[in-house]
């Protein structure tokens, strides 16, 4: 009985053959897979008396944050409820491009308010944006300390 062997040559040039198909398929199918989906954006959220025992009757997940995008009308084009303490991932999607303002609010918590850009499924901070103590804005990223109303 005669087993099929493959020679050294043989095989090297059905792995470069392979690797240039899947290749063609990630550069063709590629762009149009990212266009679909959702730029992803990461919210973190802190609370300036997470440790405190009256935060306790919150749970782990805190009181439970919201992002709001307000356009420079005064208009909310994108609300995301739901934010628990660390680290959340907001999808980013029709949204029209242009400058806009990232009010983050909870329940018994000072709101925090940073300007941001929408450029496509990315945002950024304006470079001449000065952020209040306590927050963070950065390459698709922001970051919030929430402060309680006393």
């Amino acid at each position: 009985m005669e087993t099929l062997e493959i020679r050294g040559r043989w095989v090297v040039v059905l792995l470069l053959v392979l690797t240039g198909i899947v290749g063609s398929l990630f550069m063709a199918l590629g762009p149009q897979a990212t266009e679909r989906s959702p730029g992803v954006v990461h919210v973190g959220v802190r609370y300036a008396n997470e440790m405190s025992i009256e935060f306790n009757q919150h749970g782990r997940s805190g009181p439970g944050a919201m992002i709001e995008l307000v356009a420079p009308e005064g208009g909310v084009v994108y609300t995301f409820e739901n934010l628990q303490i660390g680290r959340n991932l907001m999808p980013l999607q029709d949204i029209p491009d242009g400058p806009y303002t990232a009010r983050l609010s909870a329940p018994g918590y000072h709101p925090r308010e940073l300007p941001i850009i929408v450029e496509g499924r990315m945002i950024n901070p304006p470079r001449d944006a000065t952020l209040e103590t306590g927050t963070l804005a950065d390459f698709n990223l922001i970051g919030v300390r929430f402060e309680p109303i006393q």
